[in-house]
């Protein structure tokens, strides 16, 4: 470093720390008057130091006149003499306290050095600003810490005491609930009194009786019904009627007066579609009556009631479940068959008796044919047939009907079978319909007889055995690749394409 002229030795620059940097600014933890007070000391600092014209070496350097005279008294021995000129970091500190003391001092948080740099913090998005200065309040001063952790256990607590309410709530819900389910079901005691009028519908079943029961006000609960019903010693049999009771019953006692034991009625069922040596050798089973008298009496549908078109009784033995006195003889047991099949033709406004028999014969092949969702749209494809066209030219070609002729259930049939005119059921080389129906119809297959879907449509093939899938085409050619996926899933399947 150069020397003044004239002026004597100087002892060497001792270390010392960039004084400079300590220049407040007025940003972090100080205020603006912190700031002022630095400023001034350490301009009197430079008033009291010869001018000098040499620049300083870097940013850190003070006029050459200082000479750099700041003493690092905090590191140190702070007893040495000092330089002329030379002053003590001690110096800088006690006169920027004590100019400080004299000036306002304003907050020194975050949004307090963005206001002096003149940032307007009202203006800034949430989130920009420390939590402590979006939360506190500047005129209250420091933030609480021990209120909020007061408040935060207050709400702790609460936090706590609602989980622990909705938790007995749930609890006890479920505890409700079980104890219901456990809870016996609502009975009334005793027989009852007054005189009630009750029905119970062909075909009722216990749940429907049940719930009838309970509306008639008969027993408290069907629930209760059910109940003696399953504890009953003997399945109940249930007969349709009418039935005196009385209000205010036990459900033992409405059992008991609307129960028959099994001894004491025959029972037998139809099956939907059955044929009719099949139906007839379930009544036989059930009533006990001998077979062959039972045959004899559907080969004269005239004593029914049937025009002579009717060659047998075959698609009027309407099917469902049965129950009959014991001395119920052959006659009367199909007449109450024959009348249910005109009821449900009825139903469908058909009443002429030579349009209820074509009806049936419709039906019969329909249900013959496909599932139930599918019984509309295979009537009108069947109608599509019977018109004069293009694909079918009036021939059913129904495999269903050439088993039924057959007297067999499997409609695999050979090339010769197909052929054969010798059976009248053989709808690939007789026009027209069958016979007689192939089966006794329930009332979905009636009804999609009497209300076929129309479609373009002249082929259907049931390619899913086992769910009943069936796909439809207008066209021979496109009916050929169902049947291919229908015979492929056959060869996956043996057992069930038999």
């Amino acid at each position: 470093m150069n020397q003044a002229d004239g002026a004597s030795p100087r002892r060497p620059r001792r270390a010392r720390r960039p004084v400079a940097a300590r220049r407040f600014t007025g940003v972090g933890r100080h205020g603006p008057g912190d700031t002022a007070a630095v400023l001034a000391a350490l301009a009197a600092a430079e008033e009291e130091a010869a001018p000098s014209s040499a620049t300083p070496q870097d940013e850190f350097d003070l006029p050459e006149a200082v000479e750099t005279t700041v003493h690092a008294s905090s590191e140190e021995d702070p007893s040495a003499p000092l330089a002329d000129g030379e002053v003590t970091q001690e110096f800088f500190l006690h006169e920027a306290e004590a100019a400080s003391e004299a000036v306002d001092h304003h907050g020194s948080g975050f949004a307090d050095a963005l206001n002096r740099f003149g940032v307007d913090v009202s203006n800034l998005p949430a989130g920009y600003l420390p939590a402590a200065d979006l939360f506190s309040d500047p005129d209250e001063g420091e933030i609480d810490l021990k209120a909020r952790k007061k408040r935060r256990r207050k709400r702790g607590w609460i936090t706590t005491v609602v989980v622990l309410v909705v938790l007995a709530a749930v609890g006890g819900a479920g505890w409700f609930g079980v104890s219901r389910l456990m809870a016996p079901a609502a009975d009334y005691a005793g027989p009852g009194s007054g005189k009630v009028s009750f029905s119970i519908a062909e075909g009722a079943g216990v749940r429907q009786i049940g719930k009838d029961l309970e509306k008639a006000d008969v027993v408290k609960s069907a629930d209760a019904f059910y109940d003696a019903v399953d504890g009953a010693e003997t399945t109940p049999i249930f007969q349709p009627g009418e039935f005196n009771l009385r209000k205010h019953m036990s459900a033992a006692s409405a059992l008991e007066s609307l129960a028959q034991s099994t001894d004491k009625v025959s029972y037998f069922q139809i099956q939907a579609n059955a044929r009719m040596s099949d139906a007839l050798s379930n009544i036989s089973e059930g009533t006990g009556i001998d077979l062959e008298e039972l045959r004899t009496a559907a080969e004269k549908p005239e004593e029914f009631g049937l025009p002579s078109s009717v060659k047998s009784l075959e698609g009027y033995l309407h099917p469902g479940e049965y129950r009959m006195p014991l001395d119920t003889d052959a006659k009367t047991i199909l007449k109450k068959l024959v009348d249910d099949t005109t009821k449900s033709l009825e139903k469908q406004g058909v009443t002429d008796p030579d349009a209820q028999y074509r009806v049936l014969k419709l039906a019969s092949v329909v249900a013959g044919e496909g599932t139930s969702k599918d019984y509309k749209r295979i009537s009108g494809i069947i109608d599509n047939r019977l018109k004069p066209n293009d694909e079918t030219h009036g021939y059913l070609q129904l495999d269903s009907t050439v088993s039924y002729g057959l007297g067999q259930v499997s409609i695999h049939l050979t090339k010769d079978q197909l052929k054969d005119k010798n059976n009248p059921f053989n709808t690939y080389v007789h026009k027209g319909l069958t016979p007689t129906p192939i089966g006794s119809p329930g009332d979905r297959a009636i009804e999609a007889a009497v209300n076929p879907t129309a479609s373009d449509d002249f082929y259907w093939v049931t390619v899913n055995l086992s769910t009943g899938e069936t796909k439809f085409a207008p066209t021979y050619e496109q009916h050929q690749k169902n049947v291919k996926e229908y015979r492929t899933w056959c060869s996956d399947n043996p057992d069930v394409c038999k």
